[in-house]
């Protein structure tokens, strides 16, 4: 090869690495872009995993699968006020902080029951406002999200534009002897 034309690539290279951000080569980006929150993959993964065990995979597409987590990360980012997206915040990073203090396992290892356990916990327990408006959205909008899904809408519940159908030919009982007209 041409010393020339190895400069010229090496250059092209170079420049090329220099555009892309940093922690997209990293690896450390998440999935959508958010406007007015942020968070980390750690999160995000967290996010996903309650919300997998909101909707578990069965012989249907769990949260997971049908990615219902973008979807309560979406409309927490567009539809909710700073405080409420601050709660959400701060009740994730507690969230993350409880299953710590609970188990040296992630979250995603840990048995359906006991992750359950918890979420019931904390939907019905005595834990702060935060943790309780984080887990009080993630539940809504993943439920929101998997009732409005194309699966849901076309596999589990068939939509039809018209309700009832159009029968012509149906027969019909002769009135019955005394009944007013």
């Amino acid at each position: 090869m041409d010393r020339r034309i190895a400069l010229k690539n090496l250059a092209l290279i170079i420049g090329g690495a220099t555009l892309f951000p940093s922690d997209m080569l990293a690896g450390g980006k998440t999935l959508i872009q958010l406007k007015n929150i942020t968070i980390s993959p750690a999160q995000e993964k967290l996010l996903a995993d309650v919300a997998e065990t909101i909707i578990p995979k069965t012989t249907t597409p769990g949260a997971k699968d049908l990615g219902l987590h973008l979807f309560v990360l979406t409309m927490l980012d567009d539809c909710y006020g700073k405080q409420d997206q601050q709660a959400f915040i701060t009740g994730l990073g507690e969230l993350s902080q409880l299953i710590a203090k609970t188990s040296t396992k992630p979250f995603a290892l840990w048995p359906a029951k006991q992750r359950e356990t918890l979420l019931l916990g904390i939907d019905n327990g005595n834990y702060s406002p935060e943790l309780k408006k984080f887990f009080w959205i993630a539940k809504d909008k993943t439920v929101q999200c998997y009732t409005q899904s194309k699966y849901f809408m076309t596999k589990r519940v068939v939509y039809e534009l018209i309700p009832g159908r159009y029968l012509v030919n149906v027969p019909v009982k002769p009135p019955l002897k005394g009944a007013s007209k």
